[in-house]
Formats: C-alpha cells, sequence, structure tokens
C-alpha cells in the first residue's frame, strides 16, 4: 500500500543523494511491497523532470515485441536479480562495447528463449495436458487463453481469479504473441518504451521480447489508443497489477491460441499404387506443416550437413534477440571470407531488417556475419543452439550463423519443426525469402541502407504462385540443399506442405520431382 510515509521515505532519501537502486534495495530489505515502491520512485522521477526540464532523466527501456528490455526491470542475470535503473543505453550505437555487453549478457541469462519444446505450436489437447500436470502438482500459475482473451490465476492449482485481456499482437504479424508454456523471467512496475514513447505499467516479461502489462500511457498521463499492441499482452492497469502481485520470476505462464482457422483443407490419397520418385538426394522428407503428418520420407532422421538452410534460424534468431530497428555498424572481423554479391562495407551503417533481404534473398554470408558479429558470434551460435532446444529440434547443432561450417548439422525431421515455427509464427520471413518488398515495418523504414529492390534473388521457384517460402544452400561437404513451403489445393482447402531436400546433386530437379509426385498421389485441384 502506498502511504505519506513511503513517499517521504524516498523523497528524503532522493534529496540525500541515495540512487533510486539504493533506495528500491533499502525498501524492498524493509518489507515494502515491490509495486507501490516502484510506482513511487517512478513518480518522483517524472516529478523531477517536470521541475528540471535541462536535465534529462536516465529513462529505462522497454521495448515490446522487436526490442530488448533496456528497462526499470529486475532480470534474472546468472541466477541473480539486479536493477538496471541508471543505464540509458543507446542501440543505435552498435560499436559501443557496452551495448555489445548487455547483448551477451541478456542473450546468456536465456532471457531471449524459453524451454517451450512442444508447446511452440500447443493444440488444445497439448495446452490441457500441461494445464492438468499443473494443476495435478499443485503449482501456482497463469493461463492467458487468446482465444477467449483472457487470464486466469492459478494459487496451488486452483483457480482464483479470472482478467480480461484487452489486446495482443495480430496474427501472422511480424509482432505476433507468443504461445506456449513459458516462465515468468522478470517483472517491473514502470517501464518505457523510446519506440513508442510510452510508459508500460506493471509488466511481465514471460519470453524474450514479451511482456504482459498495463495500458501504456504517454508522458502527460495521455493513454494510447486502442488496437493490436506490438506482439505483449495488454490489460487493464488495475488488472495488471492484480497479475503483477500474483507471479514472481519463475511462475509458469501457458499462453495459447488457436491456429485451426489457418488451414482448412486436408491431403487425401487419389492412388492405390504409390510408385516412390526416383530422386538422387541423400534425405528427402514431405510434410504437412498444418497436421504434421509425414507424408513421405527418406533418411529423414539421418544428421547431415545443411549449408545455408542454417540462415533460416540466424533470421529467428536476429528477429528474436536482436532489435533490428536501428542501424548496426561494420567492423571488418564482421565480413566474412567468402561473399557473394552483396558487400557491405566495414564503417558502414545497415538497419537490422534490411539485412534479412540479402540474407534470405541472396543466401548472402556478410549479412549473416554482421547480424552474428554484433551480438558476439558465440553468445549469437549460443543462441541458435538455445532456439533449436525449444523447437526440440534434438538432432540440430549449429556451429556459424551462415552456413559455411560443415558442422551446421540438422536432419530432415527437425528441419520441418523450424519450417513450422516460421509458418505459424514468422512468415514474413518466408516472404522476404521470396523477395516481398515491405516499406515499413511498424515505424521502421526498410530499404534505407540497402536497396532491396535491386537485390538478385538466388532461391529457385521464385514466380510460382503456390510457393509460400524457399531457402537453398550448397557447400562441399553439404552438396546441394533446399527447404520449400507450398501451398497444395484441395478440394477441402488449402494445405501447407514443406519439402525438404538434403545431399542432393540436383535440389531443383529433386524438389520438382517430390512435388510432382505429391500432385499425382494425391487429390489436389
Amino acid at each position: 500500500m502506498i502511504t505519506d510515509e513511503l513517499r517521504k521515505y524516498v523523497h528524503d532519501a532522493r534529496t540525500s543523494g541515495k540512487s533510486p537502486e539504493e533506495i528500491a534495495r533499502d525498501l524492498l530489505v524493509s518489507g515494502w511491497q515491490e509495486a507501490d515502491v516502484m510506482q513511487v520512485i517512478q513518480e518522483l522521477r517524472q516529478s523531477e523532470q517536470t521541475s528540471k526540464p535541462q536535465k534529462r532523466q536516465a529513462r529505462l527501456l522497454a521495448q515490446p515485441a522487436v526490442t530488448l528490455v533496456l528497462a526499470v526491470i529486475v532480470i534474472l542475470l546468472g541466477g541473480t536479480s539486479a536493477y538496471l535503473w541508471n543505464d540509458r543505453l543507446d542501440l543505435a550505437d552498435t560499436n559501443s562495447q557496452k551495448v555489445r555487453d548487455f547483448y551477451a549478457q541478456l542473450a546468456q541469462s536465456q532471457i531471449a528463449f524459453t524451454d517451450a519444446g512442444e508447446m511452440v505450436f500447443p493444440d488444445e489437447q497439448k495446452f490441457l495436458t500441461k494445464k492438468a500436470e499443473y494443476i495435478e502438482s499443485k503449482t501456482s500459475f497463469i493461463e492467458a487463453d487468446l482465444r477467449t482473451m483472457s487470464i486466469t490465476l492459478y494459487e496451488n492449482g486452483i483457480a482464483i481469479r479470472a482478467v480480461d485481456i484487452l489486446t495482443k499482437g495480430k496474427e501472422k504479424s511480424w509482432w505476433e504473441t507468443p504461445t506456449g508454456d513459458y516462465k515468468v523471467l522478470g517483472k517491473s512496475a514502470t517501464a518505457y518504451s523510446s519506440i513508442g514513447n510510452v510508459w508500460m505499467p506493471y509488466s511481465i516479461q514471460f519470453y524474450g521480447n514479451y511482456f504482459i502489462h498495463g495500458w501504456p500511457y504517454h508522458d502527460d498521463g495521455t493513454p494510447v489508443p486502442k488496437g493490436y499492441s506490438g506482439g505483449c499482452i495488454r490489460l487493464a492497469t488495475d488488472d495488471a497489477r492484480i497479475v503483477f502481485d500474483f507471479v514472481k520470476v519463475g511462475t509458469p505462464v501457458l499462453v495459447l491460441d488457436n491456429y485451426k482457422e489457418y488451414t482448412s483443407g486436408a491431403l487425401t490419397l487419389n492412388a492405390t499404387d504409390l510408385a516412390p520418385p526416383v530422386v538422387n538426394a541423400r534425405s528427402v522428407l514431405i510434410v504437412d506443416l498444418a497436421s504434421g503428418e509425414t507424408i513421405l520420407e527418406k533418411q529423414a532422421e539421418e544428421p547431415l550437413s545443411i549449408a545455408s538452410l542454417t540462415k533460416l534460424m540466424t533470421a529467428v534468431v536476429a528477429h528474436e534477440v536482436i532489435y533490428l530497428g536501428r542501424p548496426i555498424k561494420v567492423t571488418s572481423n564482421m565480413l566474412a571470407s567468402v561473399s557473394q554479391i552483396f558487400y557491405p562495407t566495414v564503417g558502414g551503417r545497415y538497419i537490422g531488417l534490411d539485412l534479412l533481404y540479402p540474407l534470405l534473398m541472396q543466401s548472402s554470408n556478410d549479412a549473416a556475419n554482421v547480424l552474428a558479429g554484433f551480438l558476439g558470434e558465440k553468445t549469437f551460435v549460443y543462441n541458435m543452439n538455445a532456439k533449436a532446444s525449444s523447437l526440440e529440434m534434438s538432432d540440430t547443432r549449429f556451429a556459424d550463423a551462415s552456413g559455411m561450417s560443415a558442422e551446421n548439422i540438422s536432419t530432415a525431421h527437425d528441419l520441418t519443426k523450424l519450417l513450422q515455427y516460421i509458418y505459424y509464427k514468422r512468415p514474413f520471413l518466408f516472404d522476404i525469402s521470396k523477395g516481398v518488398v515491405f516499406e515499413n515495418v511498424g515505424l521502421i523504414q526498410l530499404g534505407d541502407t540497402i536497396s532491396i529492390t535491386n537485390l538478385k534473388n538466388v532461391n529457385e521457384f521464385i514466380g510460382n504462385t503456390d510457393l509460400i517460402g524457399v531457402k537453398n544452400g550448397e557447400t562441399t561437404a553439404a552438396r546441394q540443399t533446399m527447404a520449400t513451403v507450398w501451398k497444395i489445393h484441395t478440394v477441402q482447402g488449402d494445405v501447407p506442405v514443406a519439402i525438404i531436400v538434403l545431399g542432393s546433386e540436383d535440389r531443383k530437379r529433386d524438389t520438382e520431382t517430390l512435388l510432382n509426385w505429391l500432385k499425382t498421389n494425391f487429390a489436389v485441384l
């Protein structure tokens, strides 16, 4: 409870020269509630801004969806909690060691990822099974149902309260709210977004750059208008405080949505004698991404070098871990020994989202290395492997971001899990692989640092209207590789089908053979 005594203590402590973190530590040790302490300190900070406008106060940044958390938050780093009060990190200053160190620390804390595993694409039964496990074990957790737009609090396995979800990230957008089985990674009574220039009260981080929080407002107290969020789950501020007070760091967070409306088709056989297609690839796999059903496979569980199919994971990790809306400065150690088409210059600055185009369209090793180099290659690759683990890609290991290393290993089965994740959660990456040009993403203008329309696409099948996404690769160790996702037309509706070819002498011919076999033996339009 906020009292005059609390406000007076904070005011007197600041006047005496104590820092906000010192004040917070003393009050928390004395038994005051974190939410009350944070709110009073924030009130004082806003008052100081008003009375001394010439002095810019240190704002802590918490940017929703694509931005990393540089906020007044408690984050879990190496098993300890720390308040990041006084640091104003300029993400545009990508040459700053301080910025790089922060990203590295954040990544190593695994804030970017969670062990979602099979819950990445939870159907209702899996969700209910996990929920039943928590209830049976008398676990305290929260359930965010994006279908009914409600959050339910469970204390020791018993539902005690429900609150309404007001907004979420738009489905299949760049900032769609992720589903899965997560845990609270950090919480803050106040967090500031430098992108929207708004405050987000009672913020709870549950995955990477995604939060549950109260209704955002501007410095003058004006609330933001209604509409989709940047991927976060927005509540009424009073309800957000209820959830904030209920959860602790480590509290499970179940997030459920429904993807059945995305596909309505079904593949049915129209042949009685299914002669296997003749391909020279060492490993092939055809999978219905909607149902997860394997249609055809050949040595699909054999770990093989995958070459530049690696860059699909590079794109996912870059989008989820690095704020790609500001320029990344190129240093000499970022540039690849083997370049293709796109040639960044040392000292040049490139918007991170622009770099996704040469990465996926031209398979640029330089683009991969610049993205990874900003975070630090070891840290970036660590996150690639962490993401693979969260998707249950158990036979996958990444050694670099470009795919040049023969030690980038995966199986056709594992790669379908990555394709499924991109199809449902990051479909714009498939659009980029085909050369679809986005003029802007929210407030981020694309094409300012790279002439996207002048890039040559080296992927096959570009222009085929049934192609959803594509990535190819080739190295001596991997031979030719290809991953494609197709829209297969059936009487019941369209079905997304993935075709993966590894260790091929002619990836395009093998893929065409498999696609024609599918259309010949199944009822398609």
